[in-house]
């Protein structure tokens, strides 16, 4: 895939949906995927604006990351929601509740009809995310 080995995805015409209740984290994660090369970028502040979001795209995303703790809906929520829409971009799980938790999300996303790429620990790392895509592209 063209722009893979490089370590940048600009050749590729990505589009992610970023899911989290932190504005913060949400800039965060939207400038590492810029580093990465992925500009066209939905952001989310909920779980269920994600959805509406996901509703009203006429493209649906090739990249979901979500956060796993939110308070009106959490990620495994999202996640189930996915499977009822027929989503098939693959989905990164992240969080900052530290690795048991990551392990659980990663055995219950397992189980999910989404192409789970994996999970993340926040502050998530440009090499990280660089990791998980590249994986998506080497599925395809």
């Amino acid at each position: 895939m063209v722009g893979v080995n490089s370590g940048s995805f600009a050749d590729n015409d990505f589009c992610a949906l970023v899911v989290d209740d932190d504005e913060f984290q949400l800039d965060f994660v939207v400038d590492k995927l810029n580093e990465l090369g992925i500009s066209q970028i939905t952001t989310a502040n909920s779980g269920r604006a994600a959805l509406e979001c996901l509703d009203k795209m006429s493209r649906k995303p090739d990249l979901l990351i979500c956060d796993l703790q939110m308070p009106d809906m959490d990620g495994f929520e999202v996640m189930a929601a996915l499977e009822s829409r027929k989503f098939s971009g693959g989905v990164i799980l992240m969080s900052g509740q530290g690795s048991r938790v990551l392990h659980s999300a990663s055995l219950v996303a397992q189980l999910a009809r989404q192409e789970f790429l994996g999970t993340i620990e926040k502050p998530i790392t440009k090499e990280g995310l660089y990791a998980y895509i590249k994986k998506m592209c080497d599925r395809s």
